[in-house]
Parts: structure tokens; sequence; C-alpha cells
């Protein structure tokens, strides 16, 4: 009966040891499905096919840093400019800040100033709303940012990222359909201009960070306006958004394109903001900060 009993207690922890090794190799697969799933396959495909280079695409899409942007991208989906606190900007601290930042920049904002005729109070204006003067910075990467959205063109990719996001949204499903739809175009033409600056620039795509709607740099362009606008401000022969030079020039490059001129009325200049921000809180906080700045100085 001793040994019995103990062949049996053997048998028991073999059992138990077969069924933990199982239960370990199962979740092993089920995490590893999840991580190998190739979310832009055919995004891949649709850049080759529309001339970028295959060797460039398929070794910038192997790398470690490649990922599937589901939180920033979740963010986007449900982003309200309405509900941001503008407030913050007007304050006396962010004032004074701002100041501060014009007496450390002003070469170049009066250089600037000079040679587009945009007022250097309203591009600090913008630096500061954009990115606290340039003190905010990180954020997933623009590539993933943008490949993500443009790849939810895919059926396949668009229902999976729909059963992850519809977890914590109010958002129907023809909500989200439409929201695709505008964006996924969007974001591709978006991935492309950011594709060709990098390659332009000899920029690795994995070292510039941006915002989770995939906008860069100290002004957050994207990469469409950093492309038509983007300056080197410092002569360095580089455009580099992540230079307060070359972010101060190309942000009063898009001002005056869009109508900016000196002595502008508020309406029209009002409207020339609207065109950097579809926002009207957002414009509206953009000529409080400035007029404070002009009163300050």
């Amino acid at each position: 009966m001793f040994l019995i009993r103990i062949t049996a207690k053997k048998y028991i922890i073999f059992l138990i040891g077969i069924l933990m090794f199982c239960f370990i190799i199962f979740s092993h697969n089920a995490a590893g499905s999840e991580n190998s799933i190739n979310y832009f396959e055919s995004l891949q495909k649709r850049l080759i096919e529309d001339g970028l280079d295959k060797d460039r695409i398929n070794e910038l899409y192997k790398r470690p840093e490649v990922s599937f942007e589901k939180k920033g991208i979740s963010r986007f989906l449900v982003h309200n400019e309405a509900s941001l606190n503008y407030k913050q900007f007007t304050s006396r601290k962010s004032i004074r800040r701002a100041l501060k930042y014009m007496e450390q920049h002003q070469k170049a904002l009066e250089s600037s100033e000079k040679t587009y005729g945009v007022d250097k109070e309203i591009i600090t204006a913008i630096i500061l709303v954009e990115t606290r003067l340039g003190t905010l910075l990180g954020g997933p990467f623009v590539l993933n940012t943008l490949s993500t959205m443009a790849a939810l063109e895919d059926p396949i990719v668009r229902n999976m990222f729909w059963d992850e996001v519809s977890k914590s949204s109010q958002l129907t499903r023809k909500q989200y359909e439409r929201w695709v739809k505008r964006k996924s175009s969007w974001a591709y033409t978006e991935l492309k201009a950011f594709l060709t600056y990098t390659d332009k620039e000899d920029m690795d795509p994995f070292a510039v960070p941006g915002s989770y709607s995939g906008a860069m740099g100290i002004a957050q362009f994207m990469p469409t306006n950093v492309l038509a606008f983007a300056k080197d401000g410092n002569d360095d022969g580089q455009i580099n958004l992540f230079d307060h030079s070359d972010a101060i020039n190309s942000v009063a490059n898009f001002l005056k394109h869009y109508g900016w001129y000196p002595g502008i009325g508020r309406k029209k200049a009002y409207n020339v903001i609207y065109h950097y921000n579809h926002s009207r809180p957002y414009v509206d906080t953009i000529l409080k900060v400035s007029k404070l700045l002009k009163s300050s100085t």
C-alpha cells in the first residue's frame, strides 16, 4: 500500500506538471500570436505600389520599434478640441514663461518677423499652446501613429481595432467607420509625406516622436505641412522642427502663406490662425495670449 500511495502521489504531481506546462505554452502562443500579427502588411504593399523603395519599406517595418499604436489612436478617436483647458495658457505663470522664451529666442523671432511679417507674439503664442514652448515633445513615434491610422483601411485590421475600442468607447460602429474612412486616407497621405521628409533630411524615422495625431516638433507640424512650409531658420542646411529657429521660421512662413501681413486686423488674423488649427477656442486663445504678451513688453 505504501508503494502504491507513493506512485499515485507522483502520478498526480506528474499530471499537475503536464497541465502547468500546457498552460504556459498556450499562454505564450496566445501572446505571441498577438505580437506576430502583421497589422501593416497591406499598408507596406500599398506604399511599395505607390513607388516607395521596396527594400526601405520592408526593412523599416521589420524593426523592433514598429508597433500598432492602439492607445494613442483610441485617444485621437474620441478627441474633443472644445473640452481642452485653454485657460491655462493665459495664466500669469504661462505668460511669464512665454516672455522669457521671447527673450531667449529674440534673434530668431525678430528675424522671422522681419522676413515674413508675422508678429513674434503670435508665433510665441502658438508654440506655447502647441508644446508649452517646446517642453512637451515626447510621445509615440510618428511612424507608428500614422501607420496605424493608415492601416485601418484594411478591413481585417479595422475589425480587430474595433474589437478593442468598442470595449471602452461609446461610439457606434457607424461613427467608427465614418471616422476611419476619413482618417485612414488622410493618415496615408501624411505617412508618405513623413517618409519623404525623413529620407530627404537623412533622419531615422524612429527618432521622431509626435502627438497622437502624428504632429511633430516644437510647432506640431503635420508632415505635409513640413514639406510645404518648414524652413531652415538657423542656416545649418537641415530642416529640423525640433530646433527652435527652424520651428519659429516655419510657423511664420505657414501664417504668411495663409494671408498674414503686418498690421492685419483681428478678423483676418482669426481666419489665418484657423488654418493652423480648426478650433475656435484655439484661435481665441492664440489671439488672447498674443495680446497679453504685447501688453507686457
